[in-house]
């Protein structure tokens, strides 16, 4: 699980099915990105999600955001490496032509 450093704290953050549920109930709509606010919104989610004792509040993380971008650099680049990851995984599963190892 990839990190993030908001305000003096450390967030954990992943990408799991509690996030794209939180964005979801948030947004008020089915999960897709089309937006920045959807973007942001679910980065946003995804602290929420992987930090039981969260207090950030959305204003917190806005403000932390334009105090400091290399926030939002960090996550992306935390939620890239973790797809290669799974990339990766998934390849190591099938064979050339695509299909599951037994």
């Amino acid at each position: 699980m990839k990190k993030v450093n908001i305000n003096g704290k450390t967030y954990q953050i992943k990408q799991t099915i509690r996030a794209l549920f939180l964005w979801e109930q948030i947004a008020g709509k089915q999960f897709e990105i089309t937006t920045t606010l959807d973007n942001y919104l679910y980065y946003f989610c995804l602290i929420l999600a992987n930090n039981k004792d969260c207090t950030l509040d959305w204003d917190e993380f806005l403000d932390a955001i334009d105090n400091d971008p290399t926030i939002v650099v960090e996550m992306t680049k935390a939620l890239a490496d973790i797809s290669k990851l799974e990339k990766m995984f998934e390849s190591d599963q099938t064979d050339k032509d695509g299909k599951k190892k037994d």
